[in-house]
């Protein structure tokens, strides 16, 4: 049986738990997300039309209440696709997600429901991406080999400076002299997917289609922009980022080896550093990586709170969970080939894959 919104939606989660498909719509979701601590910009609605629109993915939001409140809830993308299996997932193609609870009573019963769907659907397995704790021993298996880094910003962007170690100041002292100039907005993407696909072919990884951005920066409205680094009016390299509630999180950025000699990471960090400082937003999130990537060390010079991930797995069959991580060593001869083709073979294929790696 295929997994199809329209069958979970008919699947009785417990008297506490309701579902409905996601979406802008709603409202008293987002109401909850603004008061919740744990609450980030991957938990927000309007994902529900960007992978609807980008992948033709349908997703569902199951929420708990308490005297017709809500107080917790996950959002899941729906997957039934080689590669992938019948999963749910929260959140694919994002650096976190999972379920929200004010009590850990109420997560209990979050994770009840969720089996129920699992079950009720014949899903092979749900997905939970959780940052600083997980479900524990109510998973049926984790992963801990991600982290993200958090840097508090409530402080002069002098004092933040001092902080660094000398190696960095020294770096952030040589992309000044390079002359580079810094866009903030929504509205280059033309500069800036061009970057990314160029960057994810070095990777070895397939890219993003860009109606994928253009849909993101649509339904994300204001929460959503992106920094790109210039030289002699030349795009370098570039961020897209999200800004929700007091936190600005980095979740995709792009810096082709042609030019990473001129530091257009260090600038654009640093910028985005030196404009927030002191101001409403209080944190920069880095986005998560993995251990002892190159992302990792970069994101660690900073000098931020290193922060765990876990991804938790609910599963009809464990064996069934697959590893989609480009770090999984069965895509290593497929990695090296990719980085072989042709920049305009892997920006027409690319997006026909990217789906599959979530």
């Amino acid at each position: 049986m295929a997994l199809r919104l329209k069958d979970l939606l008919t699947i009785p989660l417990g008297e506490s738990l309701t579902a409905a498909p996601l979406s802008e719509d709603n409202k008293g979701w987002l109401d909850f997300l603004a008061l919740d601590d744990d609450a980030d910009i991957c938990h927000h609605p309007a994902w529900g039309r960007v992978f609807l629109e980008t992948f033709g993915l349908e997703s569902i939001l199951m929420v708990h209440r308490t005297n017709g409140v809500i107080d917790g809830g996950a959002p899941f993308v729906i997957f039934d696709q080689p590669l992938t299996g019948k999963a749910l997932v929260s959140m694919p193609f994002l650096n976190y997600g999972g379920l929200l609870g004010r009590s850990d009573e109420i997560k209990q019963e979050i994770v009840e429901g969720c089996r129920r769907i699992v079950r009720g659907a014949g899903a092979d397995y749900l997905e939970l991406r959780h940052v600083g704790r997980g479900i524990g021993p109510q998973a049926d298996q984790t992963r801990e080999d991600r982290i993200t880094y958090r840097l508090d910003i409530g402080r002069p962007a002098d004092d933040i400076f001092a902080s660094f170690r000398k190696q960095l100041r020294t770096r952030l002292r040589k992309t000044a002299e390079q002359g580079l100039t810094s866009y903030q907005g929504r509205d280059r993407l033309d500069h800036f997917y061009p970057l990314f696909a160029r960057a994810m072919k070095e990777h070895g990884t397939p890219v993003m289609p860009r109606r994928f951005f253009a849909s993101v920066l649509n339904h994300l409205g204001e929460q959503a922009a992106m920094m790109i680094a210039y030289k002699d009016d030349r795009p370098l390299g570039g961020k897209l980022f999200f800004t929700f509630k007091d936190r600005v999180t980095m979740a995709w950025g792009c810096y082709p080896d042609r030019d990473k000699h001129l530091l257009a990471n260090y600038h654009l960090t640093w910028e985005m550093i030196r404009r927030l400082a002191q101001g409403p937003i209080r944190t920069i999130d880095f986005g998560r990586s993995s251990r002892s990537s190159g992302g990792h060390d970069y994101k660690a010079n900073w000098g931020p709170q290193e922060i765990p991930i876990f991804t938790d797995y609910l599963a009809g069959d464990p064996k069934k969970i697959p590893n989609l991580k480009p770090d999984n060593a069965k895509f290593r001869l497929a990695i090296a080939v990719w980085k072989r083709l042709p920049l305009p073979i892997t920006t027409l294929i690319g997006p026909r894959l990217a789906r599959y790696f979530i």
